[in-house]
């Protein structure tokens, strides 16, 4: 058995990898939902044994005449479920039987506990057991069983040696048994079908053995025996990994392993077989968890055989799993350091950009206070312009008048003199006309510098409160007040040139900024530089 398994192991792995078929990716989705679901399937088996137990507890009692029948019950639960406890049950209906001394219960009885046998790979102990057992006696369904179990037998003994001439010799023996089953069984039942696909599978005749293995999937009853489903679809998976047919393969593995689980079977065999296909394709962590349920189950089964089938695959598909670990691993420690790379890389360049950045933010707010300075003295020249345009034109016109009152008082005082009249003389330079003089002056100040400034009375009285406010004589004048910051506004800040123009002196052009200042609402030292801002 172990060289059989090993060479299907081979063929599986022989097999080129192929694309999952979405029937398969269906089955295998259907499978992991059922893995979920086990706990709730195993409960259904064990409630019904349960039951039976308690049932067997009171026909104990009362040494009823259904406790072979309730053993027996019992043996049909564990068959698939717990080794031990089958094989126990078997051998219990065996000795009920014989106290009962009933030929077919006898017989059904050694059948069972023949399936334990096989089961468990205790093929020489089976191989007896069933030949003490008259076939001359039996008859029906009895002599069916008979012929299945010795098809078994000799199948799983071709298995278990895997090496000729003895594979083909037990091989034949278990075709001739399977031929005379199906010479018993009724033609074109589900039994029959079955028997003729497992014949066919032994011939090599799989595309025959699929056709036949679909009538027995086809039929009506094949829901109520969930177990029967499973083998049929293994054998069926089988037939694709034969023909090739990866895809289709892993589709009925995963059926069988399906009904496996469903039918809470423990003595399986679709899911490990299934668990290295699904490996090939990549999927190592679906392989692994099918793989280490199929070891679950067949610890708890507790058999030889079925342990020493998985222990040849288990180690494949764990090491398979720890290359992909490892490479993914190396991949993660690649990815991680290129991604270190690149950010050492990203921080360098930020680095670097901040700093260009800053640079630039430097230059240009450099260049924005030069431009703002820039601004500003343009803005002073414009002004300056406009002042100095205004005075000239302004002083043209004084000038020009000036002369003429010069040009007159030249006149009178020519006349004056030519005509002796010296008394007068004194009379026409007497202070007054001076005094006229620059207040005429102080008036074409006041209304030149209020045409550049129309808005400099109200500025600078807001600088003040009301009650320090004051207002010029009319709205073309300034007061003597406002006349020396009007002198400032223009860019005149000495004092003594202030004094000059104003006819002030030094001391008295001091002592009224002073005062002016103390009684603002700034600090003196904003005053002039509001002043400027008007």
């Amino acid at each position: 058995m172990k060289h059989t398994l090993l060479l299907y192991i081979l063929l599986i792995s022989a097999l080129p990898a192929s694309a999952i078929s979405p029937d398969a990716d269906y089955w295998l989705d259907m499978l992991d939902k059922s893995l979920d679901q086990r706990e709730t399937f195993d409960r259904q088996r064990t409630d019904r044994i349960d039951l039976l137990h308690r049932e067997l507890g009171e026909a104990r009692k009362r040494q009823g005449s259904d406790l072979f029948d309730l053993n027996y019950a019992l043996y049909n639960e564990y068959r698939s479920y717990c080794y031990d406890s089958a094989r126990y049950y078997g051998e219990q209906c065996l000795r009920i039987a014989q106290q009962q001394q009933r030929d077919d219960r006898l017989v059904e009885a050694r059948h069972a506990l023949a399936f334990s046998l096989i089961s468990a790979g205790l093929l020489s102990e089976a191989d007896e057991l069933l030949a003490s057992i008259d076939r001359s006696k039996l008859s029906g369904r009895l002599l069916q069983e008979h012929y299945a179990h010795l098809a078994q037998l000799w199948r799983t003994k071709a298995d278990y040696i895997g090496q000729e001439p003895y594979y083909k010799k037990y091989i034949t023996r278990s075709n001739a048994w399977l031929d005379s089953l199906l010479a018993i069984t009724p033609e074109g039942s589900m039994a029959w079908w079955s028997a003729r696909g497992s014949k066919q599978m032994r011939d090599n005749a799989y595309q025959q053995a699929l056709e036949s293995f679909a009538h027995v999937m086809g039929s009506d009853s094949i829901e109520a025996d969930q177990h029967l489903m499973a083998i049929t679809a293994a054998e069926m998976a089988w037939a694709y990994v034969f023909l090739d047919n990866e895809p289709k393969a892993i589709e009925y593995f995963a059926r069988s392993a399906v009904a496996d689980n469903e039918s809470a079977t423990r003595e399986i065999t679709a899911l490990y077989h299934l668990s290295r296909l699904v490996d090939k394709q990549g999927q190592h962590d679906r392989a692994s968890r099918y793989v280490h349920q199929a070891l679950e189950d067949i610890n708890f089964y507790n058999t030889r055989l079925r342990k020493v089938e998985i222990n040849d695959i288990l180690p494949i598909i764990e090491q398979d799993r720890y290359d992909a670990l490892r490479s993914q691993r190396n991949l993660l420690i690649a990815a991680t350091l290129l991604a270190i790379a690149l950010l050492i890389g990203i921080l360098g360049s930020y680095w670097f950009i901040r700093r260009k950045n800053r640079q630039l933010t430097e230059a240009h707010q450099t260049i924005a206070g030069q431009l703002e300075e820039l601004r500003q003295a343009n803005l002073q020249l414009k002004e300056a312009d406009k002042i100095k345009n205004a005075y000239i034109g302004r002083s043209f016109y004084t000038n020009a008048e000036f002369v003429g009152k010069l040009e007159k008082l030249f006149l009178a005082l020519d006349r004056k003199i030519a005509t002796r009249q010296y008394d007068d003389l004194r009379s026409t330079l007497k202070q007054s006309t001076l005094n006229t003089e620059r207040e005429s002056m102080y008036e074409a100040f006041d209304q030149t510098f209020l045409k550049l400034f129309p808005d400099f009375v109200e500025r600078y009285n807001a600088l003040f409160d009301e009650k320090d406010r004051r207002q010029p004589p009319t709205e073309q004048s300034l007061t003597s007040e406002m006349r020396i910051f009007a002198l400032i506004r223009l860019g005149i800040t000495d004092s003594e040139r202030i004094a000059k123009f104003l006819d002030y002196s030094v001391h008295t052009v001091n002592t009224y900024k002073t005062r002016i200042k103390n009684r603002s609402t700034v600090d003196n030292d904003q005053f002039e530089r509001l002043i400027m801002e008007i």
